[in-house]
Parts: structure tokens; sequence; C-alpha cells
């Protein structure tokens, strides 16, 4: 029998989530002070012009920044030091330049200082944005009530100070709910429920990760587990828009918050409309004392939004791109000790068959990769490099994840990389488009389950080993130089194959 060569390392581990940023000390101090948006205003030509200033760190621990408005510009030698903010903004239109250089503090979360160009001087002002508490917005409800299933919608609102309120909808009764809290990612509150000539009192609490909801609501009838999926999660985040039109192009910003409220520019939208993929909203834009309306219907799909913009001057065609959230450069800080060995030996994959894996299993921009043991990232890395697309890496030993990171960080590839510690046999691989394995044959089988719930179209590939019980859509043989003469790459496309495999 021939030796076993793996690049994975598999295993169980309590959840631990690696996402730490890298940088140094001054960096941090930095990004604490300044990081986020800024909403500002500015004194120019008599006409206060609102605006958005955006902060945030490179790959490379540095300071960069936006200015959004009516277009975006980029902000430049932005430096931050004790109190003191200066930085250059650049706009441009067609081949010409403009700049402008600002200089200020900011304290106590207000922004203050004087804009100069060769116009002159203006004064400028602002506050930070509130970031919306992620508690927010309509979630669908699920939960049993003896064997009879139940739903119903819960709409969390935040005002403008992000104090949050509550209301539950269902068609079994009526209910108030009060002390209405979010905090490091548990909700939680108070119900009085009132049907027919019943009322009771009942306290739920829940973890929000991402745009899932997982909690429990206690009562003096007993314990009722409640899960809730967020509607709009897919449109949710901000996104990085191009508008064209006979003028030419121009750049913008679209933020859609939890609850489907939003930012176009620095225009406020109070409500997103979202039918299915089908997405729709309207702004009122001053310009000059005179008011225009602006509409927006477009389409989303995936990370993509394409659509139109219609105002009164005109219409422009609109394509956007989702931000990925992934740090741009992530450390181990406090890895843990795995509660027992890795299930398999690591040996890396050749890259040769890296690429292959990756061709086979057809990669797109579009796509996110899931690498299940991900050893020193090296498949996660290529697809990145190679395809443009988000990857995500996981393993179970410390020093794989240590590794890989250092890869993603000499690749520079970390705003679409992100490494995870993690026991991918407790993973929720649905989001994925496209799956790597280097696995034992016992291992794949036991992913089975998972790997079912991936939606139909999602790829599947491994190295070497088969899938018990699933016919292959693709088996290709390679030949190689290094190590081991001959290598086989399966390829696997949802929905599964399953074969009957009762006799054998």
């Amino acid at each position: 029998m021939k030796q076993l060569a793996f690049h994975k390392t598999v295993g169980f581990l309590a959840l631990i989530v690696i996402v730490a940023l890298s940088a140094p000390a001054t960096a941090g101090t930095a990004r604490k002070g300044i990081s986020g948006d800024w909403q500002i205003t500015m004194d120019f030509d008599g006409r206060q012009i609102e605006s958005i200033l955006s902060f945030s760190m490179d790959n490379q621990g540095k300071l960069t920044g936006q200015s959004i408005g009516f277009s975006v510009s980029e902000l430049t030698d932005v430096k931050y030091e004790g109190s003191q903010l200066s930085f250059v903004q650049v706009n441009r239109f067609g081949d010409n330049e403009f700049r402008r250089t600002f200089t200020g503090t900011i304290e106590r979360g207000k922004l203050s200082g004087i804009m100069s160009s060769d116009r002159g001087e203006s004064k400028v002002e602002g506050k930070r944005l509130r970031r919306m508490p992620m508690a927010a917005g309509t979630w669908q409800v699920t939960f049993k009530v003896g064997e009879r299933d139940v739903s119903a919608t819960l709409v969390i609102k935040a005002d403008d100070k992000n104090k949050l309120s509550a209301d539950w909808q269902s068609q079994w009764g009526q209910h108030e709910i009060t002390d209405v809290t979010f905090k490091a990612g548990k909700l939680t509150f108070k119900r009085t429920s009132k049907f027919q000539d019943r009322q009771w009192d009942s306290s739920f609490e829940a973890a929000v990760k991402g745009h899932k909801l997982t909690g429990t609501m206690k009562s003096e009838m007993g314990d009722i587990a409640v899960e809730g999926q967020r509607d709009g999660a897919a449109l949710i985040g901000k996104w990085d828009l191009e508008l064209t039109s006979d003028r030419g192009t121009r750049k913008q910003i679209l933020q859609v918050n939890p609850d489907l409220s939003g930012l176009y520019g620095s225009i406020a939208i109070k409500k997103i409309d979202l039918e299915g993929k089908q997405v729709s909203f309207k702004i009122v834009r001053m310009f000059r004392d005179q008011e225009s309306e602006i509409t927006f219907k477009g389409t989303l799909n995936g990370n993509k939004l394409t659509g139109e913009r219609t105002s009164s001057r005109g219409s422009q065609t609109i394509t956007g791109l989702k931000r990925n959230r992934t740090p741009a450069k992530q450390q181990t800080t406090q890895a843990k000790k795995p509660t027992h060995q890795p299930d398999v030996i690591y040996v890396p994959t050749p890259q040769e068959v890296v690429e292959k894996m990756l061709e086979l299993a057809e990669v797109k921009k579009d796509d996110l990769v899931y690498d299940l043991g991900c050893g020193d990232g090296r498949i996660v890395v290529t697809a990145a490099k190679k395809y443009g697309c988000r990857c995500v890496g996981y393993d179970i030993n410390p020093k794989r994840i240590e590794e890989s990171l250092e890869n993603v960080e000499k690749n520079n590839v970390g705003n679409m990389v992100r490494i995870e510690q993690e026991d991918i046999f407790t993973l929720d691989l649905s989001e994925a488009n496209v799956i790597t394995l280097y696995l034992l044959p016992s291992l794949n089988v036991k992913l089975i389950p998972q790997l079912e719930k991936l939606k139909p179209g999602s790829r599947i590939v491994s190295h070497d080993f088969d899938m018990r019980g699933v016919t292959p859509d693709k088996v290709v043989k390679i030949n190689s130089d290094n190590e081991y003469s001959e290598h086989t790459v399966y390829l696997w496309t949802t929905p599964l194959k399953k074969e009957d495999v009762s006799d054998e």
C-alpha cells in the first residue's frame, strides 16, 4: 500500500475564529481613534456641502481613506497622531486633477479643521457616524410548540442613538416586547403575550452571528429553542458602484444597513426594497436649493448588483461589487490547543495539482471557495491570486494556521482570504460555491451531510481520494515529476449523485 500524502490537517476543536488584525501599536491607536465613517459639513462658497469621510487600514497597516459625496475621491497621505489629523483629497474630473489639503483635529468624537486649496479655505465640522447594531432588522424566526412548527416575524429597530426596540408579529396572539439589549453579540428582551383569555411572560436570549439568530425563549411553560434568518442578508453591506453614462464614468458607494435603510453616497435612504433579486430605492438630492428625485432599479446576483439610476438629468447604468468584510491582514494571537490530534498527517499538495483542482472546479471571480484543511494555505492563496475570488481556509492545527496566515500576508491577498481554526465537521458550508478537499475517503464520506446543503451547481474537488457512495462528474489523472508519479483529482457537482452501496 503506497504511503498516503495529505496537505490537510483535520480534527476537532471548539469554535476559535482567528481574525485579529496585524498592525504596529501606533497604527492600532490610530485605528481606534479614526477608523470608520465620519459625517462632515463643509462651508463651500457660502453653501453647506455634506459628505462622508471613510478611514481604514490598508494591507501594510497604513491609514487610507475616501471622501464620499456626489462621487468618491481618494484621500492620500493620511496622518493621525494624538488628536491631529491631516490628509490630501484628490478629485479627478476627466483628465483634470483637483487637490485639497485638510488639517484639523479629532476630539471627543468630533472632527473639525480647515480644507485648503488654491481657491481658498473652507471650514469643516463633523462627527462619527453611528454603526447600526447588527441585531437590527427583520428576522423570520421559527420554533416548535409541542409538535407544531410555528413561525413569527421579529422586527428590531434602532433609533438615532442606537437604542433598540422590537415588535413580535405572529398569528398566535398579541405580544409586547420590552428591555431590548444587544451586547457582545447577544440579543435579549422580555415579552408579554396574550392569547384568548391567557397571558404569560417570557424572556428571550439569542446569539446573533452574521445573519443568523439562535436562542431560547424561556417561560413557566418551559424552554423553547428559536432560530432566525435576517431578511435581505445578501444585500446588507457596503457596495462599490460604478456609474456610466454618455458623460463618462464615476464611482459611488452604497451602504445597506441591517434594517435595509442605507446611504447612497452621503444621502440617506429610508428604505431599500428587495423582492427576490430585484432591488429598488428612491432618494431626494438637494442641488443649489432645488430638489431632485433619484430612483434606482436593479438586480442582485451574488456579490454583484446591476441596474439603472434615473433622475431628471437622465439615466446612468450602474454596476456594483460588494465589499469583502475580511480584514486585510491577519495573525494568530492565541491559537488554542486542539482537543485531540489531527486525523491525518500533513504533506503539501503539489502546485500543479492545486492548479488542476481549481481549473476542474471552474473557479470564477464571483465564487466563494472553502478549503477544508488548508495546511499552508496554498489553495486559497492560489485561488485568490489567479481568479480574484473570496476564499476561506479551515484547519485544526495552530501551526498550519500560522503558516497559512504567513502565506496570505506574503502574497498580499488578505482582502480576499480568511483563515479560521475550526472543526470542519461542525461547519455550515452552504455559503460556499467551491469546496476543496484532501482527506481520507472515510472523512470525505463523513462530510456528505454538510455537502448536501450546498447550493445547486456548487463544485467539490478532492485530491487523490473519492467519496464512497457518490458518483463523481469527472476523474482526472495528473502525471508529476515531483515526489509522486501520479495524482488523481475528483470532481462532484451538487446535487450529489448518490449510489446504492447497501450491497457492497
